[in-house]
């Protein structure tokens, strides 16, 4: 082996060496980046919401329940009527448009989620018991189109990203929101 050899191969092993720790920061620098968006994202949905949109949420997920007497799709209100969760989804319902809000809000974060801009798993672990309990509404409520649901028809988002990353959203912890008493 002349001197010329061992240099050709000394250079490929730094050009190897080289290529392979850009590639390793690269990909931390593209993880940091999703981290940091979804905290983003976190913040934004949050500034989107209202000052009682919250509160009308629990409200709903109270009413909701089923093990109270809500069929699928349905809450009960305080006299023990049963009404289609869809009105809270059309002009004039009961909570002034915050549930549709908070929706439409997180359509725009599960658009994050099917791009894979935004750390999955952080985003879940903030807004799952919103999303789970939202995909299920939306799931129960027909569309104008037979054999639709709303979901599939007005927020296809929600229903690529729950496709998408359903068996981990059923592994991983999510923050609880409100309990059902």
């Amino acid at each position: 082996m002349d001197v010329a050899e061992i240099r050709g191969w000394a250079q490929l092993s730094f050009i190897v060496i080289g290529g392979t720790i850009g590639l390793i920061a690269f990909f931390q620098n593209m993880r940091q980046r999703r981290v940091e968006n979804a905290f983003k994202m976190i913040a934004w949905f949050n500034s989107t919401l209202q000052r009682h949109d919250m509160e009308d949420w629990i409200k709903l997920f109270h009413y909701a329940y089923e093990p109270a007497g809500a069929e699928p799709g349905h809450y009960v209100d305080v006299e023990g009527n049963q009404f289609s969760i869809s009105g809270y989804y059309s002009e004039g319902s009961p909570d002034s448009g915050s549930i549709a809000r908070m929706t439409d809000s997180l359509e725009v974060v599960c658009h994050e989620l099917v791009k894979g801009t935004v750390e999955t798993r952080l985003v879940w672990f903030e807004l799952g018991q919103l999303l789970r309990t939202i995909h299920y509404w939306l799931s129960c409520i027909p569309s104008y189109r037979e054999g639709t649901s709303l979901l599939e028809e007005s927020f296809p988002n929600i229903a690529k990203a729950y496709k998408k990353h359903e068996k981990n959203f059923n592994r991983w912890p999510s923050r609880t929101i409100a309990y059902v008493e």
